[in-house]
């Protein structure tokens, strides 16, 4: 099941962000050879960027793709290069679960305020619902990761004491 949410993840992501570029050059094309601008375009590519960001980022985290600052790592000993990747990941587990509680929060806001995207027409909360998905996503990614640090920090130590 692990196996199916990796790729899953990864085609969403690379499906809307496809989509948003030939939305936006639907837009370009209307907008410069036929001289009618249309509304819906830019909105759809803004949500659909919105939304292969967010799910992007649990898929990055899973390939371990994110920036590092490896100063640290690099320059302060095997102690670090041990130690900092797992506070990373605690970090990263503490953001993403914080940005889902608070995404959750603004979904259910929209949900509750039955607001409608301007030029779309669908229900904001629609667009607002990546951000909880995509932020838990990305936490129990970095929980997998964490796992991961822990079981190789932790067992080359017990093995060399």
């Amino acid at each position: 099941m692990l196996n199916t949410l990796n790729k899953t993840e990864g085609f969403i992501s690379s499906f809307f962000l496809g989509l948003m570029t030939v939305v936006i050059i639907i837009q370009v094309i209307f907008r410069y050879f036929i001289s009618y601008s249309l509304a819906w375009p830019e909105e759809l590519g803004r949500y659909l960027f919105i939304a292969s960001v967010y799910i992007g980022a649990s898929y990055a985290e899973q390939e371990e793709r994110h920036l590092a600052i490896t100063v640290m790592r690099t320059n302060c000993g095997k102690w670090c290069a041990r130690y900092i990747p797992i506070l990373v990941q605690f970090v990263t587990i503490a953001f993403s679960l914080t940005m889902a509680v608070w995404g959750y929060k603004m979904t259910m806001f929209m949900y509750n305020s039955n607001q409608l995207a301007p030029a779309i027409q669908i229900p904001m909360y629609i667009a607002y619902a990546v951000i909880p998905f995509g932020m838990a996503a990305m936490a129990f990614r970095a929980f997998m990761n964490l796992v991961k640090y822990m079981k190789t920090t932790f067992c080359k130590n017990e093995l060399t004491v």
